[in-house]
């Protein structure tokens, strides 16, 4: 057995024995960074042996003197853990990356969104690549001491970015390749970059929209009475109302959906309208009934004393029991 041999050997020992504390490193890290906001998912891993002794052999094996025999292959690789952070928006990746500046001490790192776009005419692969180590005293975080010394290297990229990365490893060949296909995977990659910026600036418009109905509220804003109802003029109508409930984006948009479905022409005039009139009969109903009504049950009782040809279908059989047998009321 030659020397390089034994090191390999050595090594591959070595690698075994650390298996445990290293599974027990990467749920410490993954835990530790699933707690920063903007990041959505976590996951990391151990890098295999074989790919640890293959970027050994092509990236340091060459630059080591022959006859140097005390070296260790384990010195040369640096971090063992892979972990990835996932987010949703290509703005969060830095906002990220400050956030861990509070438990991390950043020992390299490599942009390859900043190496993209300083190009023109190339799409891709882009994410933000950290090989970090931990801080010392950190006294909040229960078993930092256990691996205070031990590098990792994090991914930061979106969702769209970290889909393209897994299709992208899928593509066999990518460089000695026809022209044609080498232009159809340039196109398929550019397209996923134009969507992970799309799907921000949606993201902004929607914030904007959300500050203007905040605005208008703030103000005073009269009700535009012909205005189409949305999610923006549904969510300044009802909040005149019930300023102190939390309505959750994703049960406003389905309410909304479901408005427009029976009436496509219902305005933010006509929600504002039933409102106004039939609040204090949907109030009575909460009385009659000695049981709390949520703001969407009340929207829906007052919708449908607005038209009840047209939101007929908008109650439940129980509840328009307990509305036919309140007709007294009227």
């Amino acid at each position: 057995m030659d020397i390089f041999e034994k090191k390999i050997e050595d090594f591959s020992d070595w690698y075994v024995k650390q298996l445990p504390f290293h599974d027990e490193a990467v749920r410490f890290f993954c835990s530790l960074i699933n707690t920063f906001q903007k990041v959505d998912s976590v996951r990391g891993r151990i890098k295999n042996k074989d790919e640890c002794i293959s970027k050994f052999k092509r990236k340091y094996l060459p630059i080591i003197d022959t006859k140097d025999t005390n070296y260790e292959v384990k010195t040369y690789i640096t971090h063992m853990i892979g972990v990835r952070a996932v987010c949703l928006y290509s703005d969060d990746v830095n906002r990220i990356r400050r956030a861990l500046k509070k438990y991390f001490q950043e020992v390299d790192i490599t942009d390859k969104s900043g190496q993209l776009e300083k190009t023109e005419d190339k799409f891709g692969y882009r994410s933000l690549h950290l090989q970090l180590v931990l801080k010392n005293r950190l006294n909040d975080v229960p078993d930092y001491k256990r691996f205070r010394k031990l590098q990792f290297e994090l991914q930061i990229r979106t969702t769209i970015q970290d889909a393209w990365s897994i299709l992208d490893h899928k593509i066999k060949y990518k460089k000695s390749i026809p022209q044609k296909l080498k232009r159809r995977i340039n196109r398929l990659s550019a397209l996923f970059e134009i969507a992970d910026d799309e799907f921000l600036n949606i993201q902004k418009e929607i914030s904007q929209e959300e500050i203007k109905i905040h605005n208008r509220l703030k103000k005073g804003g009269r009700i535009e009475k012909t205005k189409h109802l949305d999610v923006f003029s549904f969510l300044f109508v009802v909040l005149k109302y019930f300023p102190e409930y939390d309505f959750i984006e994703y049960k406003v948009d389905g309410f909304v959906d479901e408005i427009v479905s029976l009436k496509k022409s219902v305005t933010e005039g006509e929600l504002n309208d039933a409102l106004e009139k039939y609040l204090p009969f949907a109030d009575k109903i909460e009385q009659k009934i000695k049981q709390k009504l949520n703001p969407y049950t009340k929207i829906r009782y007052c919708l449908y004393k607005l038209d009840s040809e047209k939101f007929e279908s908008f109650l439940s059989i129980h509840q328009t029991k307990i509305i036919n047998s309140m007709s007294y009321l009227e």
